[in-house]
């Protein structure tokens, strides 16, 4: 295994951690808090950045809802410059201080990050949303404007979202509900959340919900993998959708990894620079 996998798995659960107990944020987000995760994801980043590399010696990274820094913090160290976006000034404070040594190699903007990806005419050589695809109501026109700010050979790199679920087997459906649900039970709010699945389950949504609008992916059947690959390939970009299965429960990711289950997603695209400008 390349050396450099494990110390990017690392540094991805490192950089979520934060003075302020974002324990919190660890138990929620599994590709953080399960080893087997990371190291997939680590070996996807160095995919990415070996990839890029070919064509630009320090590759130029955008990395959409940046947060305390899962992402920002390993491509950095693996060579490459970062603009870091996101909305929490809170956040970005957090990844500031733990990559302060990086110095000028790391860019951070507090702004919306659809604004970032209306200036034209800065271009970058991979564009990632970790974890972030399924917090955005219309992701498939965020992509779309995402390869129109990437260099020729450019790739635009997502990781950790939900499948479309109905395109997910019945027994890979219920067994993650479960799930879900076993986990959920450990952290309050079980009856609320039981009547919210109920509501959802009949249509109803709720627009001024917190609890709806955070969590997008689960009131709208996911993430469409299929649209975003056929979006992604009429853009002119060589498209892989990267399936695997992930929990929030230690109990039950391996024994889901063991029977071969795929609930989530990642998506490396390649611009095959054919593209009329």
């Amino acid at each position: 295994m390349d050396t450099r996998i494990n110390k990017i798995a690392a540094l991805a659960n490192l950089s979520a951690y934060d003075e302020d107990g974002s324990s919190s944020y660890i138990d929620g987000a599994p590709h953080i808090k399960h080893r087997s995760l990371r190291i997939l994801y680590g070996q996807l980043v160095i995919q990415v950045f070996d990839r890029a590399r070919k064509y630009n010696k320090i590759p130029v990274v955008l990395d959409l809802g940046a947060g305390e820094g899962s992402v920002t913090l390993p491509f950095l160290e693996l060579g490459a410059k970062v603009v870091a976006v996101d909305s929490s000034a809170s956040q970005l404070k957090t990844l500031q201080s733990k990559c302060e040594r990086f110095g000028d190699m790391l860019e951070i903007r507090c702004e919306d990050v659809h604004e970032i990806l209306k200036n034209k005419q800065v271009k970058y050589d991979i564009v990632v949303a970790n974890s972030f695809l399924h917090h955005v109501p219309d992701y498939l026109t965020m992509i779309k404007e995402a390869t129109t700010i990437l260099n020729p050979h450019g790739q635009f790199f997502s990781f950790q979202d939900p499948l479309r679920y109905d395109s997910l087997g019945k027994f890979t459906m219920l067994f993650s509900t479960l799930v879900y649900f076993w986990w959920r039970g450990f952290r309050g709010d079980l009856i609320g959340g039981v009547k919210r699945r109920i509501r959802r389950a009949r249509g109803i949504y709720l627009e001024g919900s917190v609890h709806d609008n955070a969590e997008y992916h689960v009131t709208r059947n996911g993430v469409d993998q299929v649209a975003i690959c056929r979006l992604l390939d009429e853009s002119g970009f060589d498209c892989e959708i990267l399936p695997y299965f992930s929990a929030h429960s230690y109990i039950f990711q391996p024994i889901g990894a063991a029977l071969n289950l795929k609930n989530t997603f990642g998506v490396i695209a390649q611009d095959r620079a054919n593209r009329q400008e």
